[in-house]
């Protein structure tokens, strides 16, 4: 599996263009060769390419903007277009939708149009989830329902493993019931500081990574994109490199 940096770790780093250029370089430093936009400032699409392509920095799947891609699809196809990435994220459903079975309905209808015109192009769409698609309705986690109620060939999961677990779900067992639907997932430790959940440096926790591994192989996922929401530790750069150290050893490869 090929391990990448999620943007959305480095993103006080990546607000405007000489930060990003410099942040790249970080990266390709760390030995990274796969990126996901995530949280980056307003910064020409045209730009990120160019910074990517510079370090050698293929960009593999975003976290878009929901009211983007709501409302000006083809802008967002045509952005990943620019990027040469296929594969387009939604961080999370905007809160409206939260909190029932009806609300989750309710956003799979409305991005229903968008998800047809993104595989229409040959791009597919995919949902990042948290700890709340966990909550039951009706005897069934939000995710399942989820899983249950959309086109495989339309929509994908970016699983998050720290978030899995935190929703009380096995990471591994939820990878496998997710078989042939995560391209790309998201991978975060989580340890405890007292009586508080921590983000972590992979492997620098306590998530079970070598039963989640093996369930990345026997799936098939092809990417894995190291996340860390906030650092506590060490600077983001510094986590980043200690998860990829990590996974390195357990096997994995830039």
């Amino acid at each position: 599996m090929i391990i990448g940096a999620q943007g959305f770790t480095i993103r006080n780093f990546a607000q405007n263009e000489a930060d990003l250029r410099v942040t790249a370089k970080k990266l390709h430093d760390i030995g990274f060769k796969t990126l996901q936009v995530s949280a980056f400032g307003d910064i020409d699409p045209h730009i990120i390419r160019e910074i990517c392509d510079e370090n050698e920095l293929k960009i593999i799947i975003t976290h878009t903007n929901p009211q983007l891609l709501l409302e000006n699809t083809e802008k967002v196809i045509e952005n990943h277009r620019i990027f040469g990435c296929e594969h387009i994220g939604i961080g999370m459903m905007p809160q409206k939708y939260t909190g029932s079975l009806e609300g989750m309905r309710a956003f799979l209808s409305d991005y229903k149009t968008a998800a047809d015109k993104i595989h229409d192009v040959g791009m597919k769409l995919h949902y990042h989830n948290h700890g709340f698609e966990y909550e039951q309705f009706g005897g069934k986690c939000l995710l399942d329902w989820m899983a249950e109620e959309t086109d495989p060939e339309k929509w994908g999961f970016i699983l998050d493993v720290y978030w899995t677990q935190f929703g009380g779900r096995s990471p591994a067992r939820q990878i496998e019931s997710l078989s042939g639907r995560i391209d790309v997932i998201h991978f975060k430790d989580m340890k405890m500081h007292g009586h508080e959940h921590r983000f972590a440096a992979v492997m620098d926790g306590n998530l079970d990574f070598d039963a989640i591994l093996e369930a990345c192989a026997e799936t098939g996922i092809q990417y894995a994109m190291i996340e860390q929401d906030d650092c506590y530790d060490r600077d983001p750069f510094d986590e980043l490199a200690l998860s990829a150290k990590n996974l390195l050893n357990a096997g994995c490869r830039f």
